[in-house]
């Protein structure tokens, strides 16, 4: 599993966490191999050298939560732990040989690095979807296990016999709810990881890459999926185009252009509701679908938007635009038909003046914003 979180890292482009999440399996791995071949007395001599590895895959999987929800691994307290860990590991390795205490005292410092980073993991809990909770569970519950190891040695293994160990119906009980766990939780990113690897493909599908706003095929999508829901609610169509672009880009350049397109879509976003679907219909134009009361509350809407875009400096250059705009209503859910309308209304406005909003099938109004 680690290996399969490394070559997610490496050449499918996928979240750092996952190159220290894949360590954090990789490298206990490893010691616990070697383990397997070791006598009791090569134990004991290699305890704080196998002790390390399995605690550096503990903060490296601590590392990796902390990683992904942006949040605090508290390294310095982690390796500070770690290192007092490792004096006493030694000591009861090497002056007290004591094989039931080292087991205590690696897992009581797995676990309590490991809950280092709860507090990171769930503070923006109610904010994240449901596949997100059910890893932040899965990690949790890991953490909840390790606590209960601890017990379980202190309770049920002290002063056990190294031979004795292997055998011991505790520590097979542990070692298969180890192997369980981590492989769960493995299984659990893994899906969480390929699905927001789609949503990602997919926003990029339907999002401007110059903009981050809808593209023409991502407001079809989005506008058709909310237009079927209800037929109870209005909608307007809104078309919204920069005056006089052709002219700006021209004497400024298509970067200066770009840079306006980027700031006119930030406007945009700034003045709607989050219902509100927004989207950058081609070149210098916009669109926009406002699930509204009626036309007053739509137009409104559009008002806002053109006083902002007019009022607003744009770019290094201190450059000042105005837009047009048309607002058509979509009657019956005839979505093209509406585009259609919004359009001529927008046109309209522009032969009107510009800097102007395009409503109903008569007239261009130049409003004042009360």
């Amino acid at each position: 599993m680690g290996s399969l979180f490394l070559i997610c890292h490496y050449f499918y482009q996928a979240p750092k966490y996952l190159f220290w999440l894949g360590l954090g399996y990789i490298v206990p791995s490893f010691s616990l191999a070697a383990q397997s071949f070791m006598s009791n007395s090569e134990l004991a001599l290699s305890a704080p050298l196998l002790g390390g590895m399995y605690l550096f895959g503990a903060w490296a999987s601590a590392y990796a939560m902390a990683l992904r929800k942006n949040g605090h691994a508290h390294s310095y307290w982690c390796f500070g732990l770690i290192t007092i860990a490792l004096l006493l590991l030694s000591y009861f390795s090497y002056v007290d040989n004591q094989l039931w205490i080292r087991m205590l005292i690696l897992n009581s410092t797995i676990a309590i690095v490991e809950s280092l980073v709860l507090f990171s993991i769930f503070k923006n809990y109610q904010h994240i979807g449901i596949f997100n909770k059910i890893v932040d569970f899965s990690y949790f519950f890991i953490v909840i296990y390790t606590f209960a190891r601890s017990l379980i040695i202190y309770l049920f293994l002290s002063n056990i016999e190294a031979d004795m160990l292997v055998t011991s119906v505790w520590w097979l009980m542990m070692l298969a709810a180890s192997i369980f766990l981590s492989m769960w939780f493995a299984i659990v990113l893994l899906g969480t990881l390929v699905r927001d690897i789609i949503h990602k493909l997919n926003d990029e599908r339907l999002k401007d890459p110059l903009t981050n706003l809808l593209n023409r095929r991502g407001f079809y999508e989005k506008a058709k999926s909310a237009l079927s829901y209800t037929s109870q609610d209005t909608y307007f169509l809104l078309m919204c185009d920069i005056d006089h672009f052709k002219r700006i880009n021209d004497q400024y350049g298509h970067l200066i252009g770009d840079s306006i397109l980027q700031q006119v879509g930030q406007i945009i976003r700034e003045n709607v509701r989050g219902q509100d679907l927004v989207g950058r219909f081609g070149g210098e134009e916009f669109i926009l679908l406002l699930q509204v009361e009626d036309q007053h509350q739509a137009y409104r809407i559009a008002e806002r938007i053109r006083v902002n875009i007019e009022a607003r400096q744009l770019s290094a250059s201190k450059i000042s635009v105005t837009a047009s705009f048309g607002l058509a209503q979509i009657f019956e859910q005839d979505f093209i038909r509406a585009i259609g309308v919004a359009d001529q209304l927008l046109y309209s406005a522009k032969r009107s003046g510009r800097n102007c909003i395009g409503l109903d099938h008569t007239k261009v109004i130049f409003p004042v914003l009360n």
